[in-house]
């Protein structure tokens, strides 16, 4: 069965290419502080859907682009 999850190396590279730091990308999706979202880009806090979504509306992407398959 395949497993789905988030690509967090893909979420640091947009946020790299959009030059936003994490800061900014934590208040934009609704974290009173940095380290909600800094958590999410080490593994360490699960995805919501409603984040996903604010994160793919941030970068303009779709929310399946930021989902991988392992096997």
């Amino acid at each position: 069965m395949k497993q789905v999850s988030v690509d967090l190396d893909k979420l640091v590279q947009l946020r790299k290419k959009h030059d936003l730091s994490i800061s900014h990308v934590s208040a934009s999706i609704g974290y009173k502080t940095p380290t909600g979202y800094w958590l999410i880009e080490k593994g360490e806090r699960k995805v919501s859907v409603q984040i996903l979504f604010h994160l793919a509306s941030l970068y303009g992407v779709t929310m399946e682009s930021l989902l991988k398959t392992e096997d």
